[in-house]
């Protein structure tokens, strides 16, 4: 008997598990990214919409699920081909699943203290692609 598939529902039920458990981010992150995994590769739930992008942006921001006081989210985030943003980082650990297509992902690390607004003094430190069923976490303060 095939095993049910893996619904966005249950995704944020064990997330909101896994946060009153743990508070370290590193543990956060690793026990939610074989779920993020498992969900990206559950049949059904990614629709055609998911895949519409702003042209000018190069990308489209996809809200699939945000806690009443905003302390958890899930986004889809689709890309068009060949673009993508600055370097930055999302102030929050995040826990990223590739579902189809490559997406490459670049590493950054700051050299200055960031004491001078609007400015950072990058070194790029890492580079991978990601596919289908790839997972990566990041820190609150990764770049």
């Amino acid at each position: 008997m095939a095993q049910d598939a893996y619904t966005l529902e249950q995704y944020v039920t064990d997330i909101r598990a896994i946060v009153r458990e743990e508070t370290d981010e590193d543990r956060v992150t690793s026990r939610i990214a074989p779920l993020a995994k498992r969900l990206a590769a559950a049949p059904g739930w990614l629709k055609p919409g998911h895949r519409k992008c702003d042209e000018k942006q190069g990308f489209g921001v996809h809200l699939l699920h945000e806690e009443p006081n905003h302390d958890l989210a899930v986004f889809l985030i689709a890309w068009l081909p060949n673009r993508g943003t600055m370097p930055h980082n999302h102030k929050t650990w995040a826990v990223v699943a590739g579902i189809e297509g490559l997406e490459q992902e670049v590493e950054w690390h700051r050299r200055d203290d960031g004491a001078r607004t609007g400015y950072a003094d990058l070194e790029r430190v890492g580079e991978s692609v990601m596919t289908a069923g790839d997972v990566t976490t990041c820190r609150s303060d990764d770049i």
